[in-house]
């Protein structure tokens, strides 16, 4: 369904704004940026080897009715996250955000179908767990809002394509 097609769709971006990023991490030189959809597998957080992550997590959507703007809005949250015992982690944090921002809003259209809506928000928190670095980005998409005429052809619109 939309929300999770929503998901997908910015996860992939994510992706492939931070392919080429590698930090040292966790006792390895060399660590990918892993991106998670909604969660992370473990919440427990017993195994600090996810980092460095990106979540993306549908938040809300909401159906906008004012005269000069119809329409849906879906609300995504972003959660950045690094690990580092060197003090300068925080740079890893802010690089890792910066390159997710400008690919956002270069590629601001995702799949034909969902349009980034500006402002977006990137931030941090000023006191932060050391030595895990967090920031988040709240971005809003407009997503197809249904409509009474389509009540015919509901249930082929509900319908998910899992292939």
């Amino acid at each position: 369904m939309t929300p999770a097609m929503l998901v997908s769709a910015v996860v992939r971006e994510v992706e492939a704004a931070t392919a080429n990023y590698r930090m040292k991490a966790e006792g390895q030189a060399d660590k990918k940026v892993s991106v998670y959809p909604q969660h992370i597998p473990d919440e427990e957080f017993k195994d600090n080897s996810y980092y460095p992550l990106v979540i993306v997590s549908w938040q809300k959507t909401e159906d906008v009715t004012e005269p000069d703007k119809l329409g849906a809005e879906a609300v995504i949250g972003l959660t950045f996250g690094v690990y580092g015992e060197d003090k300068e982690a925080w740079r890893d944090l802010l690089s890792i955000m910066e390159r997710v921002r400008q690919r956002l809003l270069v590629f601001r259209k995702l799949e034909n179908r969902f349009r980034l809506v500006l402002p977006t928000k990137f931030e941090t928190i000023e006191i932060q767990p050391y030595p895990y670095y967090f920031g988040y980005a709240t971005l809003v998409y407009t997503v197809a809002q249904p409509n009474e005429q389509m009540a015919a052809g509901f249930d082929r619109i509900m319908q998910e394509d899992n292939t």
